[in-house]
C-alpha cells in the first residue's frame, strides 16, 4: 500500500503559534537509570503541530473533539496546487479546481516549512472569506492545510475559521504537503478522542492510487 506521511513530527524547536503551549517531551523512567521500563510524558497545546479544530474552538457550537465524526478525516481527498498563491487563497484560486470533492488539501509555499523547524512565520499562505465560502458553497466537508491556521495571523475576528466551522467542515491544520503531488487520494487523519477538547492531534496519512485510479495495495 502506497502511504505518504503528510504529518509533522513532534519534536523540540517545532513552531508554535504565539502564546501557545510549546511541544516537551520529559522522561518519567529510564531502563539506562534503573527504570523497569522507558517511560515518557508531553506537554503539549491542542494546535501544535498537526491537529483539527473542534467548533467549540471559536465557540460556534458546543461540539468538542470527541464527538467529531470520523466520515470527515477518513475520506477521499483532493490536493490542489495552490504554490503559486503569494499570501492569500482566494476563489479565484480554487474555482473550477474542486467540483465534486469531499475534501480538499491545500498545497502552498507553506509545506515543509514547519518540519524544517523554521522559526514562527507570520507572513504564512492562508485562505481568505472568499475561499472558504467557496468551499462550503461547493460541497466540501474537509479543508487541510500546510501551516498552522486556516486563517491569517493578522486577520481580526477569525471570518475563515467562523465561515467554515459553522458549516460544519472540518478543518486539518500543520500539513506538510511537500512529497505529495497535486491530486486525488484518500486521507486517513483521526482525530484523537479528547473530551471537551477545542482541537486535537492527529496523524495523517495520504493512501495513494494507481494508475488504473484503484487505491495501491
Amino acid at each position: 500500500m502506497h502511504i505518504i506521511d503528510i504529518s509533522v513530527t513532534l519534536r523540540d524547536g517545532l513552531a508554535a503559534w504565539p502564546g501557545e503551549d510549546y511541544w516537551r517531551l520529559d522522561k518519567t523512567l529510564r531502563i539506562a537509570e534503573g527504570g523497569a521500563a522507558n517511560v515518557s510524558r508531553i506537554t503539549m497545546g491542542l494546535h501544535c503541530g498537526t491537529h483539527v479544530d473542534a467548533p467549540w474552538h471559536f465557540g460556534l457550537s458546543d461540539q468538542t473533539a470527541e464527538s467529531l465524526p470520523l466520515d470527515r478525516f477518513i475520506t477521499p481527498a483532493r490536493v490542489v496546487d495552490c504554490t503559486g498563491v503569494a499570501q492569500a487563497i482566494t476563489r479565484a484560486d480554487l474555482a473550477g479546481r474542486i467540483d465534486g470533492t469531499a475534501a480538499v488539501l491545500l498545497k502552498t509555499a507553506n509545506s515543509g516549512t514547519l518540519e524544517s523547524l523554521a522559526s514562527f512565520n507570520r507572513q504564512f499562505v492562508h485562505l481568505d472569506p472568499s475561499a472558504a465560502t467557496y468551499l462550503v458553497e461547493s460541497g466540501v466537508h474537509t479543508v487541510g492545510v500546510d501551516y498552522l491556521s486556516v486563517e491569517g495571523f493578522f486577520a481580526e475576528g477569525a471570518p475563515v475559521h467562523r465561515i467554515l466551522l459553522a458549516a460544519r467542515v472540518a478543518i486539518i491544520e500543520g500539513l506538510d504537503l511537500s512529497a505529495v503531488e497535486p491530486g486525488d487520494y484518500t486521507l486517513v487523519a483521526a482525530p484523537l478522542k479528547i473530551a471537551g477538547g477545542d482541537g486535537a492531534p492527529c496523524r495523517a496519512v495520504l493512501i495513494g492510487q494507481t494508475a488504473s485510479g484503484r487505491v495501491g495495495l
